[in-house]
């Protein structure tokens, strides 16, 4: 299960994607907004992709996250990684 507040912190940058800026401009601003615990703050910040999949959110949303923070995801999402750690 994913940390308090991550999901609800991409789902709300889906749907206002001009607030996603933030991700890069004032990370810590969107983590307090949503009250994201603090111990996973510092994998959101710099974490990898699988990084971000063993706090247990989700696929998607790693992916989004990456993106939107400039990080590197991967050349391609290969659908292996949902059913590689099942």
């Amino acid at each position: 299960m994913a940390p308090c507040g991550v999901h609800e912190l991409i789902e709300h940058l889906v749907r206002h994607p001009v607030e996603r800026a933030l991700v890069k401009e004032a990370p810590e601003q969107l983590l307090e907004r949503f009250e994201v615990d603090t111990a996973a703050r510092p994998v959101l910040l710099s974490g990898s992709r699988d990084e971000l999949s063993a706090l247990g959110i989700h696929g998607n949303y790693v992916i989004k996250w990456l993106i939107w923070s400039g990080r590197p995801t991967m050349p391609f999402f290969a659908i292996s990684h949902f059913f590689d750690r099942r």
